[in-house]
């Protein structure tokens, strides 16, 4: 959309165009739930790993953008569906790399991809300029809902 918009008009196709993101996000998550048993947040992790097999929680957590805590529970939970093994290096007994098991790999064979994964790779294709334009407006949402101290994790994380 370019040009002014009237003041209405623009907090109007706001509004809309945050409930479209929202419920995108929403009905992806329910649709990965039923049909694999498993969320939205979780197939994310499987695939991730699925391209990059051994990886370490700290890459994996940089990979998606997610604190590592957020890493390890997810991590945790599909240790125990059996879609993961966690395996502590040699060298160094701290670092935990995460592969897939056979259970995990047909799960991410017959999954889509994560709906989270299409929104970072549309944000890494913008230039600098936008992407920074996006970055500022969200930032002054949040400031608007006050809602900077909230401790979030994924987008509708059944867990």
């Amino acid at each position: 959309m370019s040009g002014q918009l009237n003041r209405d008009v623009a907090i109007s196709e706001i509004m809309q165009s945050l409930r479209r993101i929202i419920k995108s996000i929403q009905d992806y998550s329910q649709e990965v739930s039923n049909k694999f048993g498993i969320t939205g947040p979780q197939l994310w992790v499987l695939k991730i790993i699925s391209g990059n097999e051994n990886l370490s929680l700290g890459e994996l957590s940089k990979r998606m953008y997610l604190h590592p805590s957020s890493i390890t529970g997810l991590v945790d939970r599909l240790e125990k569906k059996g879609y993961v093994l966690r395996d502590r290096g040699q060298e160094d007994r701290r670092v935990i790399k995460v592969q897939l098991t056979s259970e995990g790999k047909k799960l991410v064979r017959k999954a889509p991809n994560p709906i989270q994964g299409k929104m970072i790779y549309g944000l890494r294709k913008l230039r600098n300029g936008k992407l920074n334009l996006i970055y500022h407006s969200i930032q002054e949402l949040v400031e608007i809902m006050e809602a900077q101290s909230l401790k979030v994790t994924f987008f509708f994380d059944q867990e």
